[in-house]
């Protein structure tokens, strides 16, 4: 008896976790550490299981860049960029986990997901607590990585100077990229749901781009808020809302100036220049080892290995240096041929949200790469995963056949 009663509460439980796949695959990228490990964990063994079971292997330029950054990283005994290459394989079979359920209505879910996750995360932007185990397992992990000189960010007292929020990630840099993607989805969301008359959806994604809108000022990142406005320009251009256009305009123009005229609100924007030259220094390194070395890198996380344990901070000079000239012509290919497939096949409606998400990117990408993290990278494939135009047409398609036999 007992063991019926268990069954059919597993069975419950797997039907639950069934339904809601698509929700865990994007809620576990907003986890603290201690929960998004183990959680990655059980999503390596799903999105393997899956990519095997659809026989999901398709041969693209994907496959030659992840082959050339084997071989170079082996060649140069970069362990980091073959680790980096493990995670790519990772990214691969979640971008097909994400993609295989995405209709017009999953992507819109996806999308409310990603708002609903960064509700939960704005919270620990004031609740910092990891056990005490994990602080001790990651101590010995970072000693065994040499990575334990990285900045520690800390609430007052215990943290230097002035506070930058950084919620569940490792780095206020990154929590502001996710902010950022989480921006413009809103925004995204905002045109959707005004345009169709539904209010009330409306009205939740207007709190949540306010809220979220705080939370990046507390990170109190500069090129972040440059490259969102660059997003949000990609929109509104795409979706041709001219007087939109002139609103935000006047809207940046107003907070450039306040911004300006009370710098004691922004103490780290008045650094500007100073910050500056640390980036001039690493990049005239980055440089000089390009210079160097031109055609093949030495895989993933180059800088890392040669210099120190960061990286570039700008993703074209690191693309060079990890990838080379030959890599990063491959990666040109790659990139290409990834866009055309989006051209060709994307649903027409979500072009403005992806597009803005990739210029926006490529703008932050001059003073940092935010990719170079689990959370960023996952979800700006999941954001990529646009719905096929043609879906409807082949769902129905399917449909018949199955009827029909």
């Amino acid at each position: 008896m007992m063991m019926t009663i268990i069954k059919e509460y597993l069975k419950e439980g797997m039907t639950l976790i069934k339904d809601n796949v698509l929700f865990l695959m994007i809620a576990m990228l907003f986890l603290p550490d201690y929960l998004l490990y183990p959680s990655l964990l059980i999503c390596g063994v799903f999105v393997t299981y899956e990519y095997i079971k659809y026989k999901a292997f398709r041969w693209s330029f994907f496959w030659v860049l992840w082959i050339y950054l084997v071989i170079v990283s082996w060649a140069s005994g970069n362990w980091f960029g073959l680790g980096a290459c493990v995670v790519l394989l990772f990214i691969n079979g979640y971008a097909f986990s994400i993609h295989r359920r995405i209709t017009p209505l999953t992507y819109m879910k996806l999308q409310y997901y990603i708002v609903w996750s960064s509700l939960f995360n704005f919270f620990f932007n004031f609740i910092q607590y990891k056990p005490a185990w994990f602080k001790s397992l990651m101590a010995t992990v970072e000693s065994m990585l040499n990575i334990d000189h990285l900045p520690s960010w800390h609430l007052p007292p215990y943290g230097n100077g002035y506070y930058r929020a950084y919620s569940t990630f490792d780095n206020p840099n990154f929590y502001a990229f996710i902010l950022m993607i989480v921006l413009l989805v809103c925004f995204n969301q905002i045109q959707f749901q005004l345009t169709f008359k539904n209010y009330s959806l409306g009205m939740f994604y207007i709190a949540a781009f306010i809220i979220n809108m705080y939370a990046l000022f507390l990170t109190e990142t500069r090129a972040i808020v440059v490259a969102l406005l660059v997003g949000l320009v990609v929109i509104i251009f795409i979706q041709r809302k001219w007087l939109q256009l002139k609103i935000l305009m006047l809207l940046g123009s107003i907070a450039a100036i306040f911004i300006l005229t009370n710098p004691t609100l922004f103490p780290r924007f008045m650094q500007i220049t100073e910050h500056t030259s640390i980036r001039l220094n690493i990049w005239e390194t980055a440089l000089m080892q390009i210079e160097k070395e031109p055609w093949f890198g030495k895989g993933l996380f180059t800088y890392a290995f040669l210099f120190d344990n960061t990286h570039a901070h700008n993703i074209f000079i690191e693309s060079l240096l990890s990838f080379g000239v030959a890599g990063t012509a491959i990666l040109l290919a790659w990139f290409t041929e990834r866009m055309q497939t989006i051209y060709k096949t994307g649903y027409y409606l979500d072009y403005p949200l992806a597009f803005a998400v990739l210029i926006a990117t490529i703008t932050y990408g001059v003073m940092d790469i935010p990719l170079l993290y689990v959370q960023t990278s996952f979800l700006l494939v999941a954001i990529f995963c646009l719905p096929d135009r043609n879906i409807e047409t082949k769902v129905l398609e399917n449909s018949e056949q199955k009827e029909s036999s």
